[in-house]
């Protein structure tokens, strides 16, 4: 179920207060803007002000997680399931459980419902670590097994930090047919590796990859899935990898929210948002949809992409720079961004195919060819497009200022342990 009604034409966006980005009170007056577009000056353009108190906004205008998504072909909590079977919070027992609940019904609606605990330690989440789920194949149903705490999100955690991800965090590999729902790994990493048709949603993870190395990846849907902690890490928060000529097809994020990795003073490190990348063979990634999303800029990019095509940014918001250190400050000893660079791509491999609507880039765009563009405002000095443009509004310009508190109360709320809980209360 989408939280957006895509149906909306402009004058009713702009109505509304949800124009590409900031949301502002209903019933405030709208200022004429400076704004202009790429390729010449918008009559009536509204201004993209940040207010300065608080608004309040309808939870259709909310980059990140609002209760309003839901995977697809994954049966809803009030749904009459066919099978229903409680285990206790052990990986090996829900493969097994699984395999058992096919067997019984083999196109019935599923739910393994857990119970209350935390997971034991997984085997890694690196890309040739075993998974805790391995090799779970239920392709071809109508609808997805639904893995699920039995009493809410927060109540089945995970075990270990984000210090031990290489080790010990939480592999699915070869899983098909499979939707984990609920979960708390916040201080954990989880992978998704050579999988199709497969989901994670309303859950906080730590950090968070998708990989195909033994097999293509495709049909991966992470759905209000929360990395809200910023991490003083080397590391990418999240990677998209191929190689061995494998290649992921089809990554759909709706409503996440990715806070930054922040690496230490002095690293070479490269410590992107997420970084889409190949290291062997020729496989790519493709059919990538941001919908509903936000991305805080870490120590190096928001978006790095290489070997990428068909990307689609759907009502998202990238926020650049140091814009997003009000609500992520540096800490003392980590390196400090003296660039923008939000979306970036080689000049020499573009990622090519790019549709932008309803959207925000707050900083540089580079090695991005867009095919459309509808209704997106960036800071400053976006690429050409081959249909539409982009709204520019300097007001967002300056990369060394901090959004103020009252932008993400109105755009993207912090969606810390009591929002969660207030939202996915239908878990």
């Amino acid at each position: 179920m989408e939280a957006v009604n895509r149906s909306w034409k402009r004058r009713d966006v702009l109505r509304a207060g949800l124009w590409a980005i900031p949301a502002f009170a209903l019933g405030q007056a709208l200022t004429p803007s400076t704004a202009s577009a790429a390729t010449g000056s918008v009559p009536g353009a509204v201004a993209c002000e940040v207010p300065g108190e608080p608004v309040v906004v309808p939870a259709t205008g909310i980059f990140g997680p609002t209760g309003g998504h839901w995977p697809s072909r994954t049966p809803h909590l009030t749904d009459a399931f066919d099978l229903e079977i409680e285990v206790d919070p052990n990986w090996w027992t829900i493969q097994n459980t699984i395999a058992q609940a096919l067997t019984q019904q083999p196109q019935g609606k599923i739910k393994i419902a857990v119970r209350p605990g935390v997971f034991d330690f997984g085997y890694g989440a690196g890309s040739t670590d075993h998974g805790v789920l391995q090799g779970v194949n239920a392709s071809g149903r109508q609808w997805r097994v639904l893995v699920v705490p039995r009493d809410g999100w927060g109540t089945v955690t995970a075990s270990g930090t984000i210090a031990q991800a290489a080790s010990r965090g939480y592999s699915f590999v070869g899983v098909s047919g499979v939707s984990v729902v609920g979960f708390n790994f916040s201080d954990q990493a989880v992978l998704v590796r050579d999988s199709q048709d497969f989901a994670l949603a309303w859950s906080t993870v730590g950090q968070l990859n998708v990989t195909a190395n033994g097999a293509n990846t495709t049909g991966i849907e992470f759905v209000e899935c929360v990395l809200a902690k910023q991490i003083d890490d080397d590391n990418d928060r999240m990677a998209f990898r191929v190689a061995n000529n494998f290649s992921i097809d089809g990554v759909t994020m709706r409503g996440c929210y990715v806070a930054p990795a922040y690496k230490a003073a002095g690293s070479s490190a490269h410590c992107d948002t997420l970084q889409a990348s190949r290291s062997s063979g020729s496989g790519g990634i493709r059919n990538l949809r941001f919908e509903d999303s936000v991305f805080f800029q870490s120590s190096s990019q928001v978006l790095m992409m290489e070997q990428t095509r068909n990307v689609t940014l759907a009502h998202s918001a990238f926020i650049g720079g140091l814009r997003g250190t009000g609500r992520y400050p540096i800490g003392s000893g980590r390196h400090v961004m003296t660039g923008q660079n939000t979306l970036w791509g080689k000049t020499t491999d573009q990622v090519t195919g790019v549709n932008a609507a309803d959207s925000f880039i707050a900083g540089s765009v580079q090695g991005w060819s867009f095919s459309s563009v509808a209704n997106t405002v960036v800071s400053h000095n976006p690429p050409a497009a081959a249909s539409g443009s982009f709204t520019v509004d300097a007001t967002y310009a300056p990369q060394g200022t901090p959004l103020p508190t009252s932008w993400y109360s109105a755009n993207c709320p912090m969606p810390d342990a009591a929002r969660l809980a207030s939202i996915w209360a239908a878990l």
